[in-house]
């Protein structure tokens, strides 16, 4: 074999191996979606069942990080748990409101030192007595994902989007917690 076409060869192999491995992503980890603290106005002595947020995508591992819908749900649930905004949540059953979390959009940039990543939801709260909605708000929440926090850009950008969520989850609690109920 020509030594010229085994060198082209090796290195187109490491080349893509090279692009795999930064361009690559990992799935957005729920755990780290919950917000470290709370601002919040009121708690409501009343049950909320938290419904599958819809709007995320799956990660799919040879393109870049993603946030699912069941890990958004799984990090807004554990995130009211932990405000207390509610006495109780739930994700069956009957309960006193009903939370709908929608994912609007998200922006990811391609490239770049610093990543800014910019959520989009829509929060809607129902009255399960009326079956009438008690609140609805759309709001836009932005994060920073420095290069000091990761400097691979796919680990990067899989922060980005933690924080993003974590971001947006803090506001909508937030939010909540200035209604009254």
């Amino acid at each position: 074999m020509n030594p010229h076409v085994i060198c082209r060869t090796v290195l187109c192999l490491t080349l893509l191996c090279v692009v795999m491995f930064i361009g690559s992503g990992c799935a957005a980890r729920s755990e780290l979606m919950i917000p470290a603290s709370f601002e919040m106005t009121n708690t409501h002595a009343k049950s909320v069942l938290i419904a599958e947020s819809v709007g995320g995508k799956e990660t799919n591992p040879l393109w870049t990080s993603q946030i699912s819908n069941k890990a958004y749900t799984e990090a807004l649930a554990k995130s009211l748990e932990k405000s207390q905004v509610f006495k109780t949540v739930i994700r069956t059953g009957q309960a006193d409101y009903t939370l709908d979390v929608t994912l609007l959009a998200y922006s990811q940039p391609w490239v770049g030192l610093d990543l800014d990543i910019t959520m989009k939801t829509r929060w809607e709260l129902t009255d399960n007595a009326t079956h009438k909605p008690a609140w609805s708000e759309t709001f836009e929440t932005t994060y920073k994902a420095k290069v000091s926090e990761a400097f691979v850009a796919a680990e990067r950008l899989q922060k980005a989007n933690e924080g993003a969520a974590r971001t947006n989850i803090a506001e909508g609690i937030k939010r909540l917690s200035a209604l009254k109920l």
